[in-house]
């Protein structure tokens, strides 16, 4: 386990070594300089905040063997343009990728379950997102701010209720179209409460529930 000295803002780059299975928490928090880092393919865990504020950060390759995104692994990376998420993550912990508006797009692969609270929170370059049909939650303001999200892929099977005062999709102002998968069981309830933008929207013959308040 290497557990690195945090803000360290002079920090270019860095290799680490292969024999490194383990980072720790806040690890590389505040290394605003940092514009590239290699992780081994043995690491099988990377700490909460382990790059918090990288802002100098363009891309980074997450190991196969990751299978959670800790809290607020890369919140604030606002010069991330884009990043590939292993097949074998389950979840995406809260913050995960608060704050990143450098990132034009994202693929949450199909394993993944959980998304949690303010996990794209601000992440204005995203314009689209494709929600995987093994996702069961969704946190409170996920993807609040989203200012320039326009479409949702919504494949989610049977995705918990959401509330109606902490909306995963809050604040995102030009979202107006929301594209149901053929395979979906539930819309939950209060799926596009309040999101007074949409403009086209398909129910599929799958869906047998639809929440209350979901429109």
């Amino acid at each position: 386990r290497v557990l690195f000295r945090s803000n360290c803002y002079q920090l270019t780059s860095i290799n680490i070594p292969n024999s490194v299975t383990s980072i720790g928490n806040y690890a590389f928090s505040g290394c605003s300089g940092l514009t590239s880092v290699t992780i081994p393919n043995k690491v099988t865990s990377i700490g909460s905040y382990a790059f918090r504020g990288c802002s100098g950060l363009t891309s980074i390759t997450i190991p196969d063997n990751i299978t959670t995104i800790n809290q607020g692994l890369f919140s604030g990376c606002s010069g991330l343009t884009s990043i590939d998420i292993p097949d074998g993550v389950t979840s995406i912990g809260q913050y995960a990728f608060s704050g990143c508006s450098g990132l034009t797009s994202i693929t949450i692969p199909n394993g993944v379950t959980s998304i949690g609270q303010y996990a794209f929170q601000y992440c204005s370059g995203l314009t689209s997102i494709d929600i995987p049909d093994g996702v069961t939650s969704i946190g409170q303001y996920a993807f609040q701010s989203c200012s320039n999200l326009n479409t949702l892929n919504f494949n989610a099977i049977n995705c918990n209720d959401f509330n109606y005062s902490n909306h995963p999709f809050k604040d995102c102002p030009v979202l107006s179209v929301i594209n149901i998968g053929e395979n979906v069981k539930k819309i939950p309830g209060y799926f596009a409460y309040n999101l007074n933008t949409l403009t086209s929207i398909t129910i599929p013959n799958s869906v047998t529930s639809i929440g209350q308040y979901a429109f």
